[in-house]
């Protein structure tokens, strides 16, 4: 219990840092239910896919992001940070573990996003969806390198705010080399396609640090208490 603890204090120091640089004039929202990431790979013997629902996230956007046209908002982002347990990924038997010490999980247990810059894709934006073409870093086994993607954003009637995005990454770009098993007969491609949903609200942080810790705390006690993720 004492390294469960240790995890959700420093989530806790990374989030509350984040929040003391929200800015005045934007509104923060929390990860609501449906969010998930997923990571999909292929081997010489099949293909395998990774999975997690427990992260934690801030999204500042606009005022007005939640009632106004979204076509109207120059800017609806303002401020985006992902951070996701590495130990938290499922992708089922031996390749769990083994996925877990390619990421180098007890080193750098955590795999970091942060929003740098974007542009709104030119007509991509309606009264409840916009397109983005971002810009970002994405830090896995403590490598930090910049990332672009597209997201797709929309808002619901009931003030759900969800964004999609897919990209492919390649392990060697984080100084992670493809892992080999069975004496070398079954090899893990190199490139990665990292898919996530992301639906948030205007809930308090409290609230979703309280989820958090409830996730933590049913997984096994043994995990080693990891480093305050990289900001």
């Amino acid at each position: 219990m004492k390294n469960i603890l240790t995890k959700v204090c420093a989530l806790a120091v990374a989030f509350s840092t984040a929040a003391g640089a929200q800015t005045k004039s934007a509104v923060r929202l929390q990860l609501a239910p449906g969010s998930q990431l997923t990571f999909e790979g292929t081997s010489t013997l099949h293909g395998f896919t990774c999975t997690t629902t427990t992260m934690q996230a801030y999204i500042d956007v606009d005022p007005a992001y939640q009632t106004a046209s979204l076509s109207t908002i120059a800017r609806p982002l303002v401020a985006v940070q992902v951070v996701i347990p590495v130990k938290s990924l499922a992708c089922g038997g031996d390749l769990e573990n083994n996925m877990r010490k390619t990421l180098n999980a007890t080193q750098y247990p955590y795999v970091v996003y942060k929003l740098t810059t974007y542009d709104i894709v030119a007509g991509s934006a309606s009264a409840s969806a916009f397109a983005a073409a971002t810009q970002g870093n994405l830090t896995i086994s403590g490598k930090e390198n910049p990332v672009t993607l597209t997201v797709k954003a929309t808002r619901s009637g009931d003030g759900v705010v969800s964004a999609t995005g897919t990209q492919v990454i390649k392990m060697t770009e984080f100084g992670i080399k493809p892992p080999t098993f069975m004496l070398g007969t079954l090899r893990v491609g190199n490139e990665l396609k990292v898919k996530f949903t992301i639906n948030a609200t205007s809930a308090a942080v409290a609230s979703a640090m309280t989820e958090l810790e409830t996730r933590l705390a049913a997984a096994p006690t043994t995990r080693s208490a990891p480093a305050t993720p990289k900001q």
